[in-house]
């Protein structure tokens, strides 16, 4: 389970983004007797019918667990006692942890009762007898089930048959044993919503209400100066100046301040002099700028202070104006950021785009402070404690700049525009990371969801789609457009991700799941052997901006990753380079030349390879392939990640050669061998990904012809700058050409901060020969909703045939210089210690016993050679010489 707190972690940052949702207790199977889950726990079909208690029907939720469970995309279905589906409702929030969960349905002809107010609405119009009610959540799944009257449908036998004036609710509270029967019992309606939180363990003593009349609370004595309200469960009355207004979009409330207040700056002691009223759905809101009196109950919600069953009176004289808060920034730190909650604020010093992943799901914009993006901490410093003090400042820095809104614009409101993406005439201005903003309208600070935010005053989307935005920024695509040219130097290598490009298409798999679009249309696969688009629609679509971004990056050798392996795909090894052959076809088509042509696979191939591979492209008007290509097997790669594809190039015509291996080593997501996350910020499989780049320096050691050229090593390694992996090929004198020469510019970004986790990395021979290098940042700065994968997902098309978001990682490009002969410009070579001649250079004789004891003693095979090549790769730097090639010192 997700437990809510104010101490964040990078990690929950990560997975809540990732997700594009956060604080969601996946469901367990239908129902959930060990009281793990959401039941229904009150039903009610006689509203508005004659002898009715009330004018609506309505269907209770309650969470028995401690933490709170998000609800959004759920649906409650009503059906017939027969089976026939009548009207539903669709969910959206989340339900407090103890607490219950009303939902109001129909409303029939007699107005003879008010429900509590509601936390959600909905369609359905249950029998006053009988009928059956399913709780089922995104995925379609049953979460729970309860059949009465003559219900054809139940768990274990139906509970009793109902009237007008009474419902079927739960002996005991959120006590589910799969039957209906002896779970439920026949009694007047009792509804109750999230404000009416009650533990059925230990109930908690009824609190005598103040009279609304009486005396009014300040509105910082509702939040006092900690972290929860000192007046929890208690009835307020208090004043204030509207603020903030939501009417539509699911936060269904709106903001006051106490009059007068603002323009000062808060001390972190402070209680703040803002709240959040919570009104529901079916009601009337105020204005900005109006003065009302609000009565209800103090409460805390998700941790946020609120006032909850609320009634709101129009004051006849208004009361002073507030003034925002003109802070610089959002303060670091929870205590800080308390003294602020639920107030008007306006920055005024530069946020930057930190985070624009959710912007596509929630509308949701992470800002840094200041003009730079969060960087990965162990893209900039070391594992261990300097990255994890780093992210301490980062979570404590982020702000996320909100909609809002709580729909979920990807399942639950695709026919909502999103927020930022669009402009007032229908157009599309992209927002990308790095992209720095300045407020022009004031927000209210708002927590919520494990993160701190600024909410606009009103919804800036759906039905106030013509509302001010409360950011503008600069459109920053077009520079991105000249780098690839700006790249100096004789001949040019490149490394770019593809985004699982396969000609291998999903509708032609056999049982393969698809994501679909708003109008039902399948777009990418989901959890398939083939792992691009499903359709034919589909992969034009991506295919047409892959094609325009590698002819616009227009290097002469292009190292390739997340290619289909059609051998794999097929079981047919003679169309391996299937997928491969279609691009160039598709690149040549495009440029109206016979401008590329491929690598093609080497004779001797890799052991149990995966569904995707590396390649190489190139333009034979300027290069020329030496030899066939190698795959450097191994077994640190095999069942784990891809392995290596090397190949020596030269100048068409002839001159001097060199060496690009591309890779893709194992991610930091599922764990392969027991390698998983130790918290010093790697992530996931950090010491296999060292060891890979240990075989693959031992493999480039064996390659005797090599010995003396020019190598460069690119590719996605799944490690940022700082990160083990890369350093294992520092170590081995390579030098990492994005802090060389490109101004070490990010290439990826996760969980609201960008690294490199693509590199090109030369030899010192390479780097005598290194003129300029640049990251084209076409990809990972974009929002997703450009993708090709997310085509119509939203009302508004996104999609267009530009370079941007063709995938989500960005290329690298070098430029380099060669000479006309073989040995011209030649780089020094280190001398080679006496000592080390008679050393085995071949992979197998040094290294087979010591791997081999390795194997033996942890059991695990293949995890000798690992271990065995990670204490050689880093011995040397204590003085301690093992059998093996790494003892040569070379650097290559």
């Amino acid at each position: 389970m997700f437990t809510f707190s104010r101490a964040r972690s990078a990690t929950a940052f990560a997975i809540a983004l990732a997700a594009g949702a956060v604080s969601v207790v996946a469901p367990t199977a239908n129902a959930a007797p060990d009281g793990s889950n959401i039941v229904i726990n009150e039903v009610y079909g006689g509203g508005g019918n004659n002898g009715s208690v009330y004018s609506n029907d309505f269907v209770e939720l309650y969470n028995p667990t401690d933490t709170p469970i998000d609800v959004t995309g759920w649906k409650i279905v009503q059906k017939s006692t027969r089976g026939g589906v009548g009207g539903t409702a669709t969910l959206s929030g989340a339900v407090p942890a103890k607490s219950y969960f009303l939902v109001e349905g129909f409303k029939g002809t007699n107005d003879t009762g008010v429900l509590p107010t509601a936390d959600g609405t909905g369609s359905f119009n249950f029998s006053g007898t009988g009928a059956i009610a399913e709780l089922v959540d995104e995925s379609s799944t049953i979460i729970d089930l309860v059949g009465w009257g003559g219900a054809s449908a139940f768990e274990g036998a139906p509970a009793g048959g109902t009237s007008n004036s009474t419902s079927i609710q739960r002996v005991e509270v959120g006590v589910d044993t799969d039957n209906n029967a002896t779970d439920f019992t026949v009694d007047a309606p009792t509804p109750q919503n999230s404000g009416g939180t009650v533990d059925p363990v230990d109930p908690v003593d009824p609190v005598d209400p103040v009279d609304p009349a009486g005396e009014i609370t300040p509105i910082a004595d509702i939040q006092g100066a900690g972290p929860a309200t000192p007046l929890e469960g208690q009835a307020v009355t208090t004043q204030g100046v509207v603020t903030g207004v939501y009417d539509e979009g699911g936060r269904d409330g709106f903001y006051i301040q106490t009059e007068g207040t603002g323009g000062d700056l808060q001390a972190a002691t402070d209680a703040s002099h803002g709240v959040f009223v919570y009104l529901g759905a079916s009601a009337t809101y105020p204005q900005i700028g109006d003065s009302v009196e609000v009565s209800g109950t103090a409460t805390e919600y998700f941790e946020v202070t609120q006032i909850a069953n609320a009634t709101v009176k129009l004051l006849d004289e208004p009361l002073q104006p507030v003034t925002p808060v003109a802070i610089d920034h959002l303060p670091a730190g929870e205590e800080a950021r308390e003294a602020y909650e639920s107030m008007l604020v306006i920055p005024t010093d530069a946020y930057t785009v930190t985070n624009n992943y959710a912007l596509n799901t929630f509308g949701e914009i992470g800002l840094a402070p200041g003009t730079e993006a969060f960087r990965q901490p162990t893209d900039v410093v070391l594992p261990g404690q300097e990255a994890i003090a780093l992210q301490a400042e980062i979570d404590a820095l982020l702000v996320t700049l909100d909609d809002g809104r709580t729909r979920n614009y990807m399942n639950s409101d695709k026919t909502t525009p999103l927020p930022y993406l669009h402009t007032e005439d229908g157009g599309i201005k992209p927002i990308r990371t790095g992209d720095g903003v300045a407020f022009d309208n004031p927000v209210v600070v708002h927590y919520s969801h494990d993160m701190w935010r600024f909410q606009p005053q009103t919804p800036i989307t759906g039905a106030n789609l013509q509302a001010e935005l409360p950011i503008s920024w600069e459109e920053s695509r077009t520079a991105e457009l000249a780098v690839p040219g700006s790249v100096q130097g004789e001949y040019t290598v490149a490394s770019f991700n593809v985004l699982n490009y396969f000609t291998s298409l999903g509708q032609d798999e056999a049982g393969c799941r698809y994501y679909e679009d708003m109008y039902g249309n399948p777009v990418a696969t989901n959890y398939c052997n083939v792992r691009g688009a499903y359709s034919v629609e589909a992969f034009a679509d991506q295919q047409v901006k892959i094609v325009n971004a590698i002819n616009q990056l227009d290097a002469d050798v292009v190292g390739l990753e997340e290619i289909e392996n059609t051998a794999t795909v097929t079981g047919d090894v003679t169309r391996r380079d299937e997928s491969l052959a279609a691009l160039v076809e598709a690149l040549n088509a495009a440029a109206g030349e016979t401008k590329w042509a491929y690598v093609e696979s080497p004779t001797k191939l890799g052991t149990d390879e995966d569904f995707i591979r590396t390649a190489f492209i190139y333009q034979p008007a300027k290069i020329e392939t030496v030899g066939e290509s190698r795959i450097f097997d191994d077994a640190v790669y095999t069942g784990t990640a891809r392995q290596p594809l090397a190949q020596e190039f030269r100048p068409a015509g002839g001159g001097e050669s060199f060496v690009a291996v591309v890779n893709h080593f194992k991610s930091k997501g599922s764990v392969a061998n027991g390698d998983a996350d130790t918290g010093d910020g790697q992530g996931n499989n950090a010491n296999l990904r060292a060891a890979q780049a240990a075989a693959l320096i031992e493999h480039l050691d064996a390659q005797d012809d090599w010995a003396d050229a020019p190598v460069f090593v690119i590719g996605d390694l799944n490690a940022y700058s700082q990160e083990d992996a890369v350093r294992a090929f520092e170590q081995q004198g390579f030098t990492n050409i994005n802090e060389s020469h490109a101004g070490s510019t990010p290439t990826y970004q996760f969980g609201g901060m960008v690294g490199s986790l693509d590199h090109a990395l030369g030899n010192e021979a390479a780097m005598t020969r290194v003129v300029d290098a640049a990251v084209w940042n076409i990809n990972a700065d974009e929002s997703i909703a450009f993708e090709y994968s997310r085509r119509n997902y939203n009302t508004i098309d996104f999609h267009d045939e530009t370079p941007f978001r063709s995938s989500d990682h960005d290329p690298i490009k070098v430029g380099f210089t060669l000479g006309s002969e073989s040995t011209d410009g030649e780089a020094p070579v280190t001398p080679t210690d006496p000592e080390e001649t008679e050393e085995p250079t071949t992979p197998g004789s040094g290294t087979s016993n010591f791997a081999e004891l390795f194997s033996t003693l942890f059991g695990v095979a293949g995890l000798g050679t690992a271990i065995y090549r990670l204490v050689k790769l880093f011995f040397p730097a204590f003085g301690v010489k093992l059998p093996g090639a790494f003892s040569s010192g070379s650097s290559r």
